[in-house]
């Protein structure tokens, strides 16, 4: 490249510079009242930050005796503020509604009432908390309702949608599954619905291939089975159940049995991407068994199965604790 190419190159190039630096504003030194910052200038560079704290009585609008503050494009990334020191800041609580208000913080002596998501409740029917010398007290737990249901059972062959993933549903929440493409419930559909009702969902059809024998978790095998077995092969002067045939010949032989089965439940449980599989488990009417879900949390945890009236019931992945205080 030629000297007089390079030139035009870095002409091009350093506009370009000065037009990036140039969108990023300076901001003026902030107006912090009943406090102080470091360091004093008359304006600070993008990114640059300061250092502020409050005179007694006083405490910065964040959480801590000091805070920092950050210049980003002409503003500051909170404006610096100092307010009272029994002034309250909002209060976040887990599984509630946000709390709506026109002030940013409260003052002392200050009460609000929350309320919970939907699925939860007050604990002990406790729903307000009280700003006192900077502190709420008395908050609000929002817990889990009894009436509500935790997350929807996991169907083999079918997906929920319409619905954002969460583990508490309140009593009369639907959710509807769809079947993955070539699946069907047992009514011909490719859409089913569950209802959560006081703590427990609805019973749902199973998505199967349509022509599908029965061989999908739920289905129950009759209390009597017979079955027609062909057996073909060649003798060589062998018994066949204490038949003799010749030597040489082919033979072909029926004969019917009659197995006494009682009433049971089929699960394949590499059809559950929670649990370990284990191959298919068969569960009788009225029995229940822990099965070992896959290791993705620090304790062991379990699914509990039940067979009732042929048709497989199945909690999420719960630990001991949560088993032993049917919480899950």
């Amino acid at each position: 490249m030629s000297v007089r190419c390079l030139g035009f190159v870095l002409l091009l190039w350093i506009p370009g510079e000065l037009l990036a630096k140039s969108a990023e504003e300076s901001c003026s030194a902030p107006i912090l009242d009943k406090g102080y910052f470091l360091p004093v200038q008359k304006s600070y560079n993008h990114e640059d930050q300061i250092k502020y704290a409050c005179d007694n009585g006083y405490k910065p609008a964040v959480e801590g005796w000091w805070a920092t503050s950050t210049c980003q494009n002409g503003n500051w990334s909170h404006a610096p503020q100092c307010i009272g020191e029994t002034f309250c800041f909002p209060l976040t609580i887990p599984n509630a509604k946000d709390i709506k208000t026109s002030s940013v913080f409260f003052e002392n002596g200050h009460m609000i009432e929350i309320t919970c998501n939907r699925g939860y409740v007050p604990k002990d029917q406790q729903n307000s908390a009280y700003c006192k010398n900077g502190k709420w007290i008395s908050v609000p737990i929002c817990e889990k309702s009894p009436r509500a249901c935790s997350e929807p059972p996991n169907s083999p062959n079918s997906v929920i949608i319409h619905q954002k993933y969460q583990d508490v549903f309140d009593t009369g929440s639907e959710v509807e599954y769809q079947c993955k493409d070539g699946y069907v419930t047992e009514d011909k559909k490719t859409k089913k619905s569950i209802t959560c009702n006081d703590g427990t969902w609805t019973e749902g059809s199973v998505c199967r291939l349509p022509s599908s024998s029965g061989s999908n978790e739920g289905d129950t095998k009759p209390a009597f089975v017979s079955k027609i077995l062909t057996v073909t092969g060649e003798t060589n002067g062998c018994d066949y159940v204490g038949m003799e045939t010749g030597a040489g010949h082919e033979t072909v032989m029926q004969w019917k049995i009659t197995e006494l089965w009682q009433d049971f439940c089929e699960m394949n449980t590499a059809d559950y991407p929670d649990l370990e599989n284990v191959g298919v488990k068969y569960i009788k009417n009225g029995e229940t068994k822990e099965l070992d879900c896959t290791n993705v949390h620090i304790f062991q945890n379990y699914s509990v199965v039940k067979c009732i009236d042929g048709k497989l019931h199945k909690t999420r992945c719960c630990n001991r604790g949560q088993i032993s205080t049917s919480s899950c």
